[in-house]
């Protein structure tokens, strides 16, 4: 796959812009002029300010700093920002299409999968990129590729049994990692930390209003009884919120608390999960609660001390015009909806943005299908 990043779209690029060892468009009409391939370049720059710091390094200038473009920023340039920034920019569908085909046939060739077969040696700058993954698999140096395979297939099925039975803390291989100062983990939600900045101040009545909407619709209570209940409640806006349940657990941040760097990347947009429409949604994280009754709450039909932790979210309204990139799972918004306030636990990653025209996004969502909440009905279990 090193080689698709390294050849393969360089030279496609190459052709797109009239590039390629002096070879012109023939009978076809496939070059991008000199001004829509810099815009292309400029909104690649530009992108990784709305796109999470944990998807990867920021992209440069495509065309202005290509050579500083490496393999792993190709490779996210193809899959996620060149879907969304070459649309609508060929004179004809036809080599868009063509390009999201070829998307979607990479997509395919990277699908997690292990076999019997021994692979080819690795080229030895494949080796030194994967160096730091693969180096503690490593254990004899007279069949080291023999060593690698092994390793590589024990910490696949390791993982398959850390997913399939739920046990990723009791089975994981590394220690724990610190906890910042000033983090609150409640043991009824053990799947996520919140993480400061948090407020000094309980939160108004604006936000008391939503919350116990909210809990309202989650415990069939009249919101009059709950916002009353909520007042002997103790009610705290958090910063931020880390989801614990795996190795690779992103870290999502309220747009409403905290300094934000002037040259940090906004990690406020998330994908989350609403069961009483199995489906799934975007939206930006604004608020995050927590919620905790001290003691028994008759109102609420409470008998014990209790936590909650809410995330509200200003959703974002899906367009349902691209069938071309559904497979793609890339979706396209030009306008926030409700506020939505939910459970933590229904808060699934970060998403990224990218600016497709004036007033329009391409959202980013790179856990893909396999990644999506299943639920299983009472019928089920």
């Amino acid at each position: 796959m090193h080689l698709i990043w390294e050849n393969l779209v360089k030279n496609l690029i190459l052709l797109w812009t009239g590039e390629f060892k002096g070879m012109d468009e023939g009978s076809e009409d496939y070059e991008l002029t000199k001004a829509i391939w810099e815009a292309i370049a400029a909104s690649t720059a530009s992108a990784s300010d709305t796109i999470p710091s944990a998807f990867g390094s920021r992209v440069p200038n495509i065309s202005k700093d290509r050579p500083n473009v490496s393999a792993e920023m190709w490779s996210f340039w193809t899959f996620y920002l060149g879907p969304v920034l070459l649309r609508r920019r060929f004179k004809n569908v036809k080599y868009y299409c063509h390009f999201i085909q070829l998307v979607r046939l990479l997509n395919l060739c990277i699908q997690f999968e292990i076999t019997l077969t021994k692979h080819a040696p690795v080229p030895v700058p494949m080796l030194n990129y994967w160096e730091p993954c693969l180096q503690p698999g490593i254990r004899s140096r007279r069949f080291p590729w023999a060593s690698i395979d092994r390793y590589v297939t024990e910490v696949a099925q390791l993982t398959q049994i850390k997913t399939r039975y739920n046990v990723a803390q009791e089975l994981s291989l590394t220690a724990p990692r610190g906890a910042v100062a000033g983090s609150l983990q409640d043991p009824s939600y053990p799947t996520c930390i919140l993480i400061p900045p948090k407020s000094p101040a309980r939160p108004d009545a604006r936000h008391i209003k939503p919350i116990a909407a909210a809990m309202s619709t989650r415990l069939n209570i009249p919101v009059g009884r709950v916002i009353t209940a909520l007042q002997e409640a103790t009610i705290e806006e958090w910063g931020k919120v880390q989801r614990i349940d795996s190795e690779a657990g992103d870290t999502m941040r309220s747009c409403s608390l905290g300094v934000v760097a002037e040259d940090s990347r906004d990690a406020t947009y998330v994908r989350y999960e609403m069961l009483f429409e199995l489906q799934t949604f975007y939206g930006q994280l604004t608020h995050i609660y927590h919620i905790h009754f001290p003691e028994s709450c008759p109102e609420l039909r409470i008998d014990a001390q209790t936590t909650y932790i809410l995330a509200a979210i200003r959703s974002c309204t899906l367009k349902d015009d691209e069938k071309l990139l559904e497979k793609l799972d890339i979706h396209f918004y030009s306008r926030t909806g409700a506020l939505d306030v939910i459970d933590i636990t229904s808060v699934q990653s970060l998403i990224g943005r990218v600016k497709a025209t004036k007033d329009e996004w391409g959202i980013i969502d790179r856990s893909g299908a396999l990644a999506r909440a299943q639920w299983l009905g009472e019928e089920d279990l």
